[in-house]
């Protein structure tokens, strides 16, 4: 997105109101200095420590400190090798760490964060409220588990979690945010499952194309996200094992998905 497009639709709509809690769930202590080299890295990455250092007013000593400690955190991370006391290696911002910065309101123009966001998820074509909507949920669910912090880089195993605590983000969401937010997930799937045929969670397998998304669990009950087969074109509905012989469960068949059907 264009970023005085996105400049212009990020105002006046509001960040998710748990990132202000985000980095005290994780137990970081991110002081002024952390920060300013948080937000000097975000600026001009990638980057060397040694540039950071030449750069800025922090002798290398503290910069190799800090950055040992932001990779400890999981806000940077190299690029080229592990380490952090090679002037060679080459630092870049992660996911983490442009939510951290983000909450902690290092950059006044929340557009450059999100842009980036967008680049690291491989996103870009989303426009700056669809990604909002996507952090909301992402928030909620760091708010009810912690461990989604290990997963918070990869935008399609978000995008699974999204589906899979549909219930539990019910309780945070209107039903029409809800809705929003289920539809983007699963339209990025569906882009996926284009590439990969299938994608399989802790619980159930996720199957489909552009004409449908549906995901199976072990018991053989499909959860249809979308489906375009009839005139029905439903969404968002669960269906139980042998209750319907809509054309749906033959095209699934025909995917060789037979043994838990």
């Amino acid at each position: 997105m264009n970023k005085a497009l996105m400049k212009e639709a990020i105002m006046g709509y509001e960040i998710p109101y748990s990132l202000n809690q985000f980095t005290m769930a994780l137990n970081m202590d991110v002081d002024d200095t952390m920060k300013e080299l948080l937000t000097y890295i975000i600026y001009n990455e990638p980057i060397t420590l040694y540039r950071v250092s030449k750069n800025t007013r922090f002798a290398i000593s503290t910069v190799y400190k800090k950055a040992r400690k932001m990779m400890q955190y999981g806000l940077i991370r190299p690029l080229n090798g592990y380490g952090s006391n090679n002037e060679k290696y080459i630092y870049e911002s992660t996911v983490k760490g442009l939510l951290t910065c983000l909450a902690l309101n290092c950059i006044g123009d929340s557009s450059i964060i999100l842009s980036k966001i967008c680049r690291k998820w491989r996103l870009r074509n989303y426009c700056c409220q669809r990604i909002m909507k996507i952090m909301k949920a992402l928030m909620i669910m760091l708010n009810l588990n912690n461990d989604m912090i290990k997963v918070i880089e990869d935008p399609k195993t978000i995008m699974i979690s999204i589906l899979e605590h549909r219930d539990q983000l019910r309780h945070f969401l209107s039903n029409d945010e809800l809705n929003d937010i289920i539809n983007i997930a699963t339209h990025y799937l569906i882009s996926r499952l284009i590439i990969d045929g299938n994608i399989v969670t802790k619980s159930s397998l996720l199957v489909g194309n552009e004409k449908f998304v549906v995901s199976i669990d072990l018991d053989g009950n499909m959860y249809v996200y979308m489906c375009k087969l009839c005139e029905k074109s439903c969404m968002n509905v669960p269906i139980p094992y042998g209750s319907c012989k809509c054309i749906l469960f033959n095209e699934i068949r025909k995917l060789r998905f037979t043994q838990v059907l």
